[in-house]
């Protein structure tokens, strides 16, 4: 705009003065704070896929574990459905935030859409001179996408686990002997008469408790009984006849032993799992303090494989 401006001076002339105040007013918005609100979100959607990968990964274990048996090997059968029942939900809470963030992604993606346009003379807009800059400047502290995935390597380790196998069967001899102590030293265990009656199947847990109540040890001393357990061989015609029973789960097992007496030499190794039939009896140990269950067999279909617990 041309602005003229008269002056008057008494001296008697005047100036006229013409200014040119041509004030261009220029709008530039430096959008380059969305680069950081985006690149803040992005790292957010990628946190919480991962997330949501490994609580349902952890989901699919938990219930795999019990439809392929693995639980036997680490927890006591009480807790095997709860097992089951926290993977079933781990997978559907999973599948609730998975939905969640789908719908939360799509929103963001249709409000940026709205607002890419330019400001022209007619948007509507009031753009003052507010006199700041609009650039934002938002630096980031260095924890990018690094911690993400160092939690996700650290979250996914049991996992790894799963699949590399674990937990298996496969006890270690020398843990299994850890377990069962110092083979104890049989007092004078000469045989017994053998009684009539059913052949009784024993839980081992029973057969345990049994040797522990004289009424029990006297009701069921020269009993035919079946019991299935796992041997520890001390020679071809004795065993160590144990099982390890869980109580909450690995760490704590007890285990539980009787003793296997053969009058034949038999093929049968350490750590296998046998069905054990033949008159049972309890000896007394050399010590005098406890009463061992022992099973004698008289015949080679006593002994007989059985399928692993």
């Amino acid at each position: 705009m041309d602005h003229t401006h008269e002056h008057g001076h008494d001296h008697g002339h005047g100036h006229s003065h013409d200014h040119d105040h041509g004030h261009g007013h220029h709008h530039h918005h430096d959008h380059s704070h969305d680069h950081g609100h985006s690149h803040g979100a992005g790292e957010y959607y990628l946190e919480q896929l991962l997330t949501i990968g490994i609580c349902g990964a952890f989901g699919v274990v938990a219930v795999l574990m019990k439809v392929w048996g693995r639980l036997d090997f680490m927890l006591a059968p009480e807790f095997h459905n709860w097992v089951l029942a926290g993977g079933i939900a781990l997978l559907g809470f999973s599948l609730v935030r998975g939905v969640s963030l789908w719908v939360q992604v799509g929103k963001k993606t249709a409000h940026a859409h709205d607002h890419n346009h330019e400001h022209g003379a007619e948007c509507g807009h009031d753009h003052g001179d507010c006199g700041h800059d609009h650039g934002h400047d938002h630096s980031h502290d260095g924890h990018g996408h690094g911690n993400i995935f160092w939690r996700v390597v650290v979250l996914a380790f049991p996992i790894l686990l799963f699949v590399w196998g674990l937990p298996n069967a496969g006890f270690s001899k020398e843990w299994t002997d850890r377990r069962l102590g110092k083979v104890e030293d049989l007092g004078a265990d000469s045989e017994v008469a053998a009684k009539a009656g059913d052949t009784l199947q024993f839980d081992f847990a029973e057969l345990n408790a049994a040797a522990f109540d004289p009424e029990k040890r006297a009701g069921y001393e020269g009993r035919q009984v079946r019991v299935k357990g796992q041997l520890q061989k001390l020679s071809d015609r004795e065993f160590r006849f144990y099982k390890l029973k869980m109580t909450c789960c690995a760490a704590d097992m007890i285990p539980l032993k009787a003793r296997i007496k053969t009058k034949f030499a038999t093929q049968f190794e350490s750590a296998e799992w046998v069905w054990a039939e033949g008159t049972l009896q309890f000896v007394e140990t050399a010590d005098k303090k406890q009463f061992v269950p022992v099973i004698r067999v008289d015949k080679p279909e006593g002994l007989s494989k059985a399928t692993p617990e």
